[in-house]
Order: C-alpha cells, then structure tokens, then sequence
C-alpha cells in the first residue's frame, strides 16, 4: 500500500506543480515496455526473481511488472516472482541456521523468531503486509527461524495480495489520468490516496498488537 501511496502523491505533485515542465514519465514507461515486450513473460520474470534476490526493493519490482504488462498478468508475475525469490532465500536461511543470521542480521532474527514461535501464520503475513527490511531479507531470517514451509508460502501469498492488487488497479489508473487528466478523476485518486492512508495506519496498528 505503501507504494500505491507514493504513487498516487508523485502524479498529484507532478500534474499540479512546476516538476510538470522537467518531467516526463510517460516517454520512460513507454520505453520499458517496449523492452518488456521484447524479453518476453519469462525473461522478465527471470529478472524479477534475480532482482528481488539481491535486495531490490519488492515494490518496486512489483510497479515494473505491472507497467510491462497489462495489470493482471504483471500481477501474475509479480506473485510468482515474489513467491520463487521467498522460497530461495528462506532455504538459505535454513541452510545458514539461526547462529550464522543472527551474526549477520542482529535482533532483528530474536524479534522475529519470538513473533514466529507466538503467531506463525500470521508473523509471515505481519512483515509482508509492514516490511521492516528488504524483502530477501526478511526470507533469510525468516528461514532462521521455527515457521514453516507451509506458513511461509501461505503468509507470503496472503500479504503481498494487497500490494499487488493495489497496484496493480492504481498504476494504469494513474498512467490513464496522466495521459488524459481530468479534475474527477485527480479527485478520485485523492480520494484513493486517503482511504490507502487510512488503511496503512490501521494495518500498522494491528501489526503492533501482534
């Protein structure tokens, strides 16, 4: 939700505010399609597991495969991208063990294997929906930990679904209004903006009551 945020406040200040004269996302987007569709669904979903491996951020990764494509399969691919890059780094996270992560991770692995051993299902689905790392990383001390297979990839598919499907809606909505722009549709994404809001900082509160 965070990333729909964003969005939607970037076409705002980019329609009504001077950046509208030096920006011009259009011509970009409209670049990575073209090489999207030139790599093909699985070159670009080759990527995106790649990508999200070494760290780059979900959302992101997530916003690309929804532009290269129409919504739904970039959805698609952003889900199973997401999923195969959560099931390698959590294996190497149970092949390094808790003593190795730790090292390297800090509290964050005592913080989340507490969580874990008191939610399970509902600790995977917690750092998805409020990430407080890197999305490979949160897998690798995730795989440090007692959850399980079956709770990470459940957990995982459940927490990302929000994100995915947000922006998955948002972003064509808001490449439409850039394109042809009108005065109810800016107020239907200000609308949106504040009702993500809203949503954000109640998920966050249930996060906390965890």
């Amino acid at each position: 939700m965070g990333l729909a945020l964003g969005l939607i406040a970037l076409a705002l200040v980019w329609q009504f505010s001077p950046a509208r004269a030096y920006l011009a996302p259009l011509p970009l987007i409209e670049a990575w399609q073209a090489v999207a569709q030139r790599l093909g669904w699985a070159a670009v979903l080759g990527s995106f597991v790649l990508a999200c491996t070494l760290a780059v951020p979900l959302s992101l990764l997530t916003l690309l495969a929804v532009l290269a494509f129409d919504p739904w399969h970039g959805a698609a691919l952003a889900l199973l991208g997401a999923s195969l890059c959560a099931v390698l780094t959590f294996a190497l996270g149970r092949h390094l063990g808790q003593a190795a992560v730790t090292q390297w991770a800090g509290p964050r692995v005592q913080a989340l294997n507490a969580l874990a051993e008191r939610r399970g299902l509902l600790a995977v689905i917690a750092v998805r929906l409020v990430p407080a790392a890197p999305f490979a990383v949160v897998n690798l001390v995730l795989g440090s930990t007692r959850i399980r297979w079956r709770a990470l990839l459940l957990g995982n598919l459940l927490g990302m679904l929000p994100m995915v499907l947000v922006t998955a809606w948002a972003a064509p909505a808001i490449l439409h209004q850039l394109q042809h722009p009108s005065a109810w549709g800016w107020a239907g994404l200000g609308g949106l903006l504040a009702l993500l809001l809203g949503a954000s900082l109640l998920v966050r509160r249930w996060v906390r009551a965890l």
